[in-house]
């Protein structure tokens, strides 16, 4: 839907990790970070409320290694 990607480049701009964007009928839904740990996510989530981020989950999924790795050789 073009609202969901409006939303999507907005957070898009103002966050540093993976962004993705999910169907799971009827909802979009954006997904943040490749987190390998719940305590990983936990901290995350932490920072996003502090920045006034609001309604979010931690969810399992799939991650993209690949991303990974670049922001291991990027730091």
């Amino acid at each position: 839907s073009d609202e969901a990607n409006k939303i999507m480049n907005k957070f898009n701009k103002s966050l540093p990790d993976s962004l993705y964007l999910v169907f799971d009928a009827p909802l979009y839904k954006i997904q943040y970070g490749n987190y390998i740990t719940k305590d990983q996510a936990e901290n995350a989530r932490t920072g996003l409320k502090k920045k006034g981020y609001k309604k979010m989950w931690i969810v399992k999924s799939r991650i993209d290694q690949k991303s990974l790795e670049n922001t291991r050789k990027v730091k």
